[in-house]
């Protein structure tokens, strides 16, 4: 997201579980570009890949907000194992407190795929092998109005480059 509307810290779940329920997870190239984001592939099972970046997560320092499931319309607490087919959430908090939370700009009904985004939302989906995709975004694109953000970003990166070592 380039120029967001607006951007803010948050610590309450119920505005985190609305994000998630209102950002569409779009596979297309376009949406990928735009929303500049990563996608990585797992050796591990998505059920695996969520306990390891939560386990990278807290050695190397850094707080998990929260585990979520995110499907069709709408989010909630995850369970202990994903349901088949679910995507998984894992949401980090910032190095300031909370987690930030962006709204586009514009008309959300006219975005397709929603109009929030959790740039410290890591999400984790089933691949067609087994093994898990990870899709987080990519700190360059990042506007640098967002202060504090960029360092962020990067030790969301750390995390999960670490937690997907063999």
């Amino acid at each position: 997201m380039n120029n967001p509307l607006r951007f803010w810290r948050t610590g309450a779940v119920a505005v985190v579980l609305a994000a998630l329920g209102g950002a569409g997870f779009a596979d297309d190239a376009s949406a990928v570009e735009e929303r500049s984001l990563q996608r990585l592939v797992s050796p591990y099972d998505v059920d695996e890949t969520v306990h390891r970046i939560e386990n990278s997560a807290r050695h190397l320092g850094v707080s998990v907000f929260g585990c979520f499931e995110q499907h069709g319309g709408g989010a909630s607490v995850a369970r202990e194992r994903t349901v088949a087919g679910g995507t998984r959430v894992v949401v980090l908090e910032s190095s300031e407190g909370g987690t930030p939370v962006l709204m586009a700009a514009g008309n959300a009904a006219d975005r397709e795929g929603g109009a929030f985004e959790l740039p410290l939302g890591i999400r984790v989906r089933p691949g067609s092998d087994g093994r898990a995709e990870v899709w987080l975004e990519a700190g360059a694109a990042q506007p640098g109005g967002l202060q504090g953000l960029e360092l962020d970003l990067a030790a969301l990166d750390k995390v999960v480059r670490d937690a997907l070592q063999a």
